[in-house]
């Protein structure tokens, strides 16, 4: 997913790294660029984050307002957002309202053709008649969903549909789905997360209903993961609550507890009824199943009450199921038997024919406990019925349990083909002879203990001490089982933990990794934009516009209520209000002495560090530690304005924001205290040469006053004025060096140029082996490697043709130069920086500058950032020059190999050149 082609990006679900970068690139985008991100990061996070994503329609809508509603593209966007809300209402069980954004999108997509979003619109309705409980047209729609994903050609959606046809499938018809699955998907090949969401739940079910619950555990697991990454919340949910009833199948009810517990957690926090009452379902089964029946309860009451909207639902209905189990459990027949005839009544929509058996076992339970045995003869018959024509050998096995135990209570006429010596008999040993066609089925202790109870009752002893020492042998196999068993759930548990933690690392690093981006394409944007601030206000010859032009950009940079600038007189002692602003608002500024310890702005004077402030509510302060103005600030910041080792004044920005001022904001804040400093040097030097021409003029009026009253004197005349103009000649060489040393600073070079030559140094970083600290430090600071040539004057930083020798001279002072704006920082990216500055133009062989260094004297940094800087130099296009082509920059760096350029990094470089032209073709210069 790329936010440069979000139309593109429109996946039926997003991946979490994906969603990241959208958000990142929201940020500055204004127009249609930022509407089409708008519209796909609601899109992304409709499950995500309901709340976030209708935030974003309702911008997108505000925006939309002002396009022309006859637009194809401006009424795609909009059933896009219609959709979106449908979705939302879905997941909060408003399920016609839901139907009818749905129905209403179809018709705008499918006016224009839209296979894409009629299928998305189709998908809808299916989750909306399946929470109705109409398994039919869930199958229709998803149906005619992933028809028109065929017809649009999205190989991607026409995945995760068939993946989720395959889930549902699997409930009716595990083998005939296992097949399926075979056909559709390569299960040897990795599939993407939004179709693993479904398939992997489908793989689950398959061996879940036929009782290898541990394989089903590691596929529930699998699936709610993906669901998870996808950005697929309900799926993930229900993943998990499959999950602990696998567990729960399996026995470790604690394990299950734990599932159930973590699936309510995440269910409570979308507030979505059917997933609350979904999870509450399911935690208060596990609760009975460990008896814990008034919790139980009172979570299944919680479960019923929160999907009163939701009635005609699969999760409703097994609600009602687990309080007549629960009903039976506390000997509430009639309370269990009012519970499982509400679920006959919504069993039969749902096709699910498992459902069904344990209804009537229930009902014919409830019925033998209230003396109806007739009734719960034709419930437990219709239960062995349906057990046989579907094949369930242990449904069969409790259906015949029941029979036997009918027969024990009551009077009931003898079965048909009765051959045992009583009829409870009959139909236990019925129940043995299913039993030992299942492979590898445990006979469970209960059934011995009831066929010896059955044989003792007729008075047939030996028969039953032998099935009573069988039914204690087989509860003694039963114990090694089940520790078996619990020794494989304690496996899966663990394992499911260490996959949960896998991929929460991995999705941090993605998340990482994109703020990391974002952050250093902010950087690269910010250095870009201080550079155009510095060339303007180093253009400035007056103190005044140098204040007024720093106010103006410090604010558009910085949060900034106050401004001020205290500059230092030239007793060294006192510091004089200069300038105030506070919200545009000119104010005094009170002068202070450097030595006043109450003062901040003294403070930082005395010490030239910069000094930060933060002021908490109880805090008390003095009056005089704000800018004097109208409102309260509590965020501080103050910094010296430096010419190198002299202390101009102190700058200071204020906030009534709490914690402006971060590292990131103090070191824009630094540069630009330190254009400021240049700035005012220039301001101060045009003015000693107004001041010495004045002098000088009054000097010379006053010798020819001299000349004319002392015409005798003319030789001590002729050596005054010699004197007095060697003076001024003085006077004015030291204003030209001043001048010089503080020249304007101009650079030309791209943001694209410094973008690619910082990845080029990291990755030849990356190839020798740095560390990747060193190497984000590299990647950091490499852009700053030519910020001397903003004090290189434009006649010879912008000259066209190559420089003549006293030029290039000039030219190669920008190394020092850069060094020195930054070699002060305690930043260790700037510190980093200041040492690339100096040493990027050395040369291994020790002929380069500015100190002739040689080899390893050289800095690693440097010659590392001396191939990126030339090789992409070479190859880029500038006013003055044609790019190179690329085999002739190649050569170059080999031949110069060893001379130039280190042969370490020169090697490197081109044993990662597809990864070199991929930066290339990533970063491009714009024309």
């Amino acid at each position: 997913m790329t936010a440069q082609n979000p139309r593109l990006s429109m996946e039926l679900f997003a991946l979490n790294q994906d969603v990241a970068a959208l958000e990142a690139s929201l940020a500055g985008l204004e127009g249609r660029a930022r509407l089409d991100i708008l519209i796909t990061l609601a899109w992304a996070l409709r499950q995500r984050d309901c709340e976030y994503a209708l935030r974003l329609v309702e911008q997108a809508e505000a925006m939309l307002d002002h396009e022309p509603i006859e637009d194809t593209k401006v009424q795609a966007d909009l059933a896009r957002l219609l959709l979106i809300k449908g979705e939302v209402n879905w997941l909060f069980a408003d399920l016609t309202q839901a139907e009818q954004q749905a129905m209403l999108a179809i018709s705008i997509f499918e006016r224009f053709a839209d296979r894409i979003g009629a299928g998305d619109a189709k998908w809808l309705l299916a989750s909306v008649w399946l929470d109705r409980g109409d398994v039919h047209n869930h199958a229709k729609w998803l149906e005619l969903a992933t028809a028109d994903y065929r017809l649009a050609g999205d190989a991607l959606r026409v995945a995760i549909a068939n993946a989720r046809a395959l889930h549902f499938a699997a409930f009716l018809d595990a083998p005939g789905t296992s097949a399926r699955i075979s056909e559709l998907f390569d299960l040897k090949s990795s599939q993407p997360a939004a179709v693993m969401a479904w398939l992997a739940s489908a793989l689950a079910l398959v061996p879940g209903l036929s009782g290898d619950q541990v394989t089903a555990i590691r596929a529930y697991s699998q699936a709610h993961l993906a669901a998870r990454e996808s950005g697929q919340l309900r799926q993930a949910i229900l993943n998990a609550s499959n999950g602990a009833d696998a567990f729960a199948t399996l026995g470790d009810l604690d394990a299950a507890l734990e599932w159930d517990e973590h699936a309510l957690a995440l269910a409570r926090s979308t507030g979505w009824p059917s997933m609350v009452g979904n999870t509450l379902m399911q935690t208060g089964n596990v609760l009975r199943l460990l008896g814990r029946r008034d919790e139980a309860k009172a979570m299944l009451l919680e479960a019923q009450a929160t999907m009163r909207e939701l009635t005609s639902s699969k999760s409703y209905t097994m609600t009602l199921q687990y309080l007549g189990d629960l009903a039976l459990d506390a000997a509430e027949p009639q309370a269990a038997l009012g519970y499982f005839l509400q679920v006959e009544q919504r069993i039969t929509s749902l096709g699910e024919q498992y459902f069904l058996l344990r209804c009537w076992r229930g009902q014919a339970n409830a019925l033998c406990r209230l003396a109806q045995p007739q009734e719960a003869s034709a419930k437990v018959a219709a239960a062995f019925a349906l057990a046989s024509r579907e094949g369930s050998a242990d449904e069969q096995i409790k259906a015949l349990r029941i029979y036997a135990e009918l027969y024990h209570l009551y009077p009931l006429p003898a079965p048909d083909g009765m051959a045992s010596a009583s009829a409870s008999l009959h139909f236990l040993n019925q129940a043995l002879a299913v039993a030992s066609t299942i492979n590898g089925y445990i006979v469970p202790s209960e059934l011995l203990d009831e066929v010896a109870n059955a044989y003792a009752v007729i008075g047939n002893y030996r028969l039953a001490y032998t099935y009573a020492q069988s039914a204690a042998a087989a509860r003694d196999n039963k114990r090694l089982a089940d520790a078996s068993i619990r020794a494989v759930a304690m496996q899966v548990r663990q394992e499911t933990e260490r996959a949960y933690a896998s991929a929460r690392y991995h999705q941090q690093l993605a998340i990482n990794e994109a703020s990391r981006a974002s952050y250093l394409q902010e950087t690269n944007t910010t250095l870009e934009t201080l550079g155009l601030i510095g060339r303007e206000m180093t253009a400035n010859l007056n103190k005044e516009a140098v204040f007024s032009t720093f106010y103006r950009h410090v604010r558009q940079l910085l949060d900034v209520t106050s401004f001020s600038i205290s500059l230092l007189e030239q007793d060294g002692v006192t510091l004089t209000g200069s300038f105030c602003m506070e919200e545009g608002r000119a104010l005094l500024l009170s002068d202070c002495s450097v030595d006043d310890e109450t003062i901040f702005t003294a403070r930082c004077a005395r010490e030239r560090q910069e000094v930060v402030i933060n002021i908490l509510p109880d805090d008390d302060l003095a009056d005089s530690s704000r800018v004097a103005g109208s409102l309260d600030t509590v965020s501080l910041l103050f910094a010296p304005l430096l010419a190198g080792e002299r202390l101009l004044g102190v700058m200071s920005i204020q906030s009534i924001r709490s914690h402006a001022y971060a590292e990131r904001e103090c070191a824009i804040f630094r540069t630009l205290c330190a254009y400021a400093a240049i700035a005012l040097e220039n301001a101060a030097a045009y003015a000693m040469v107004d001041s010495a021409q004045l002098q000088a003029n009054a000097a010379l009026q006053e010798l020819g006053k001299a000349r004319e009253k002392l015409a005798d004197h003319a030789e001590w005349l002729a050596e005054e004025v010699s004197k007095a103009t060697g003076e001024i000649t003085q006077r004015e060489r030291e204003t030209v060096y001043r001048l010089s040393k503080a020249a304007e600073y101009r650079d030309r070079e791209t943001g694209a140029h410094i973008l690619r030559m910082a990845h080029y140094s990291e990755l030849i970083a990356k190839g020798m082996g740095l560390s990747v600290a060193d190497r984000e430090l590299l990647l950091e600071a490499a852009p700053m490697h030519d910020i001397g040539k903003v004090g290189i004057a434009d006649h010879i930083l912008l000259k066209p043709r190559r420089l003549d020798g006293e030029e290039f001279e000039v030219m190669k002072q920008h190394a020092l130069y850069g060094y020195e704006i930054l070699k002060e920082s305690s930043s260790k990216v700037l510190q980093a920086g200041a040492a690339i500055a100096r040493g990027h133009h050395e040369k291994f062989d020790g002929s380069g500058y500015p100190y002739g260094l040689k080899g390893q004297e050289i800095p690693i940094f440097s010659r590392i950032v001396a191939v990126a800087d030339v090789f992409d130099a070479l190859t880029s296009e500038r006013p003055y020059k044609k790019a190179w082509p690329l085999e002739a920059a190649v050569d170059y760096l080999k031949a110069n190999s060893g001379s130039h350029f280190d042969p370490d990094c020169v090697s490197t470089f081109f044993e990662h050149w597809d990864d070199v032209l991929e930066i290339r073709a990533r970063f491009q210069d714009e024309h």
